[in-house]
């Protein structure tokens, strides 16, 4: 496995590690709002990472390759629908803009998008920028 895919597995480990916090700690508190703004500078830095040598790297290799470029147009849309939800979740509670008997439900929605998103990226994107590299 490349470096870099560890550092993206890592990385996703660690943002849903942040995000299980704040659901343990609340959003009533200093503490559950700088785990969620934690998880969401964490997440934006991860997500700018990707786009800057992972997927570059993928779209290079589905100019070739019908079955790639159908993949990583599936894996785009699916990103899209995602990262809204992630957001708006944020947004909502980053400012304390939502009521404090609704965080551990949307966490707990937030973190099941997120870790069925994570585990088709690993299974698929990463181990096909593997191939790709190398690794």
């Amino acid at each position: 496995m490349s470096q870099l895919i560890e550092e993206f597995k890592n990385e996703h480990l660690q943002i849903s590690d942040l995000l299980l916090q704040a659901r343990e700690v609340g959003i009533g508190n200093q503490q559950g709002q700088d785990l969620i703004l934690s998880a969401k500078k964490m997440l934006l830095a991860h997500l700018n990472k990707e786009d800057k040598y992972l997927y570059p790297v993928l779209r290079e290799a589905a100019e070739n390759d019908e079955s790639l470029k159908s993949t990583l147009t599936d894996y785009a849309l699916d990103m899209d629908k995602i990262s809204a939800e992630v957001m708006i979740f944020f947004s909502l509670y980053e400012n304390n803009d939502n009521t404090i008997e609704n965080f551990q439900q949307d966490c707990n929605n937030i973190l099941r998008a997120l870790s069925k998103r994570i585990t088709k990226e690993e299974a698929v994107l990463y181990k096909t920028y593997d191939k790709i590299k190398g690794a």
